[in-house]
């Protein structure tokens, strides 16, 4: 545990929540114990797994990439964008 000057402050920007904190805190608990207490109580949302999504979404564009007929063979591509000599046209 981090010594108090350790710590980050709390900034509490809004006066509801302020007065409702300052109600709370006159049992003798600190703010930091009503915050931490109140953030047990709440949910915590599920950790997407980023890196599968992005790998879901990744083998979607190449699943759709393969589907194309339009996509030229490398002697065609050649043929198109380079000359006889190899110079670009």
């Amino acid at each position: 545990m981090q010594t108090r000057r350790a710590q980050q402050p709390i900034t509490i920007r809004s006066d509801r929540a302020a007065a409702r904190l300052k109600l709370l805190t006159r049992d003798g608990r600190s703010q930091a114990q009503v915050i931490e207490e109140a953030l047990e109580a709440l949910p915590v949302p599920a950790v997407v797994d980023e890196r599968a999504d992005r790998m879901a979404r990744l083998n979607a564009i190449v699943a759709k990439l393969r589907e194309r007929t339009d996509i030229p063979s490398m002697a065609e591509f050649d043929a198109r964008e380079y000359d006889d000599r190899g110079n670009p046209r």
